[in-house]
């Protein structure tokens, strides 16, 4: 359940990160900052929780890795990456 949350938030972080290209493609940039400062919650709240998950592991709490970590991770990682560049597409926009 716990690596869900992390897949649900990054998940969220990606959606949020589209609707700000989209409102910043039809000039609506108020709109798409308030997309990117929620989709940057989002994955601060996936974050906490991959950070609790590394922690545990460091304590010996858990002692197998799941695929569906590994699918987490990825979902994550893919989120932060889409941040990343919506955050530079709204700005080229803005121009």
């Amino acid at each position: 359940m716990i690596c869900l949350q992390v897949i649900s938030n990054a998940g969220e972080a990606r959606s949020q990160c589209m609707c700000a290209l989209a409102s910043a493609r039809n000039g609506r940039f108020e709109e798409a900052e308030h997309c990117l400062n929620e989709a940057s919650e989002s994955l601060k709240k996936a974050h906490q929780i991959h950070t609790d998950l590394i922690t545990k592991e460091a304590n010996g709490e858990i002692q197998r890795i799941s695929l569906i970590l590994v699918h987490s991770e990825d979902i994550m990682m893919g989120a932060e990456i889409t941040l990343a560049l919506a955050r530079e597409m709204v700005e080229m926009y803005k121009r």
